[in-house]
């Protein structure tokens, strides 16, 4: 593999300033330093230390428990209740992973010993908590990540701090505000167990840095904790990380946008020839035109019981040269897909239908029922439309595993066809007419954005993930498919430095790989094709606005950016 030295020197400099210090090292470092922010680590883990006990007694609505402070019990402490019922054993090797475990509460420690601790229930009946078994699992805790005030680059070193640390699932979000019960509202939305606020206050020479946590579940406070950072140290990770900007290449066009928007999608839905821009933000969708070098907001509706919206097309149904909006969304772990048509001058839902995945596939819709907690059910199928309803068409014919957002049709210039899809490693691979795969990518293309955990009988164990698999757009003989390319080789928990398109031609014989596009800043989201242009949406890893690289201010957004394609 051939480095450039710039790219080398820049990554052992990031290597050597993120990688954890050796033991000789420590003694070497100044209080304000590495130190201060390893300290507001410290004091998060420790109230999530893996542990396992019992129920001594209960008295009304406190409980003595057999953990104490030898086995790092603290106050402030929750642990889960639960009692042990029928074993569990792995569905296919049929090996013993557990007994399943019904849960029967929560309780908080309120004071330590040595050997016991003292706790009171937070949720559940008292009755219920006799002889019951109590834990905190070794499984990722979520954790809704508020970065306030603070300045950016001094908060994001914390952040993959955190994140390298393994013991936490870290949920960003773009929320501005001081009100804690804001902040708690959108950590109970997108599903985390505690919210993270981090608030700074700069002085001469130091940068004060307050963490508080607060439960999602009652909003309490149970932790906070202030440390001094030194300025020079500040400056020093500016200096650093700011090296990594993103860059917009050939761009013909550049918009900053909110930071959350996810999903991008192309369509005409007045007729007028012209096409719009489609951008999702959560449950809101936004549509524009553009013009001149400007995005011109056409319509904004917001999708009902929608937490999410995890997939995003468009398709002329009715054949009027007028597109529909097809979407599929996820809600507190419920699955389901809207169509919608404009009608007049609104928008409205003239389908819906929960527990399926829906998407465009060539002409016509695809689905794919779902099943809570497991993802994807049953076989990929047509959804047809007549007479203004929709019914359960025929089976696609897939290769097995093959789910619906996986995949995409190819076919040679003289008619071959085949079946080009990802795995669950991110690696493509192709199938032929008769579902036998001919050809695998020899690198994976950087992983997939939305992953969801499987439903598990017990906490303890986990059955592996479901994932929504990056776009794949026909163009032709060709397919069009994005890469993503950790800021260190593999180290994909630190994020992505840049993205590329690939374009992949099957010949008959065999697949030839190219680029489209090169060296786009951060992580893609989404992409469209618009007419003899692209639009890409992406997240990039630092999107600095320029006149406030020095201010440290929250450079949080997302870009899209308009390639030609003419020429490539």
């Amino acid at each position: 593999m051939k480095i450039s030295i710039l790219t080398l020197i820049l990554s052992l400099c990031i290597i050597a300033f993120i990688a954890p210090p050796a033991v000789s090292q420590e003694k070497e470092l100044k209080p304000g330093h590495e130190a201060s922010l390893n300290a507001l680590k410290d004091e998060i883990l420790s109230y999530f230390e893996p542990v396992s006990g019992k129920i001594i007694s209960v008295e009304g609505n406190s409980v003595k428990i057999d953990i104490g402070e030898q086995k790092f019990a603290r106050s402030g402490m929750r642990l889960h209740a639960f009692k042990e019922g029928v074993s569990f054993r792995h569905p296919v090797t049929k090996e013993f992973l557990g007994k399943v475990e019904m849960p029967v509460g929560t309780i908080e420690i309120a004071a330590t010993y040595a050997h016991e601790s003292l706790a009171v229930i937070t949720k559940g009946k008292p009755e219920e908590f006799s002889a019951s078994k109590i834990k905190i699992p070794a499984t990722k805790i979520k954790i809704l990540f508020v970065q306030g005030n603070a300045d950016w680059f001094l908060g994001d070193s914390y952040y993959q701090m955190l994140k390298e640390s393994g013991r936490f699932e870290l949920i960003d979000t773009g929320i501005e505000t001081d009100d804690i019960s804001k902040i708690i509202s959108e950590a109970r939305a997108k599903g985390a167990e505690v919210a993270l606020v981090l608030r700074s206050e700069d002085s001469k020479d130091y940068v004060n840095l307050t963490q508080k946590l607060f439960w999602t579940g009652d909003s309490k406070q149970f932790s906070v904790k202030n440390v001094p950072v030194d300025v020079a140290y500040v400056k020093e990770l500016r200096f650093k990380l700011a090296l990594f900007g993103p860059r917009e290449g050939e761009a013909l066009l550049a918009f900053r946008l909110p930071f959350g928007t996810r999903r991008l999608a192309v369509g005409d839905f007045d007729g007028d020839g012209n096409p719009d821009i489609i951008l999702t933000s959560g449950n809101s969708l936004m549509i524009y035109s553009i013009a001149g070098s400007d995005l011109k907001l056409l319509w904004n509706f917001k999708v009902p019981s929608t937490g999410d919206i995890l997939w995003l097309d468009t398709i002329d149904i009715n054949k009027d040269r007028k597109d529909e909006i097809l979407l599929t969304s996820i809600h507190n772990g419920e699955v389901a897909s809207h169509i919608y048509e404009l009608k007049g001058s609104e928008f409205i839902r003239t389908w819906h239908s929960k527990d399926v995945f829906i998407r465009k596939l060539g002409n016509e819709i695809a689905a794919q029922e779902y099943r809570k907690g497991e993802g994807y059910e049953g076989n990929v199928f047509s959804l047809s439309h007549s007479g203004g309803a929709y019914k359960k068409g025929a089976d696609l014919k897939l290769p097995s595993s093959v789910n619906i957002y996986d995949f995409q049709i190819v076919k040679t210039f003289d008619g071959k066809q085949a079946i080009l899809a990802w795995d669950d490693r991110g690696y493509l691979n192709l199938y032929n007419e008769k579902g036998v795969r001919i050809w695998i990518s020899p690198e994976d293309f950087g992983g997939f954005l939305e992953k969801f955990k499987k439903d598990s009988p017990t906490v303890m164990v986990e059955r592996g993930e479901w994932s929504v698999k990056d776009r794949l757009i026909a163009n032709s003989s060709e397919v069009l498919a994005p890469k993503r390319k950790p800021l260190l080789g593999i180290a994909r928990g630190l994020g992505y430095k840049s993205s590329e398109i690939k374009r992949l031609l099957w010949t008959g014989i065999g697949m030839e790989e190219m680029n489209l596009l090169e060296e786009i800043g951060g992580e893609i989201l989404d992409y469209s094709l618009v007419g003899d242009n692209i639009a890409v949406l992406s997240k990039p890893m630092l999107w600095l606005r320029p006149k406030n690289i020095l201010k440290g201010e929250s450079p949080f957004g997302t870009m899209l950016y308009i390639f030609s394609l003419k020429g490539r």
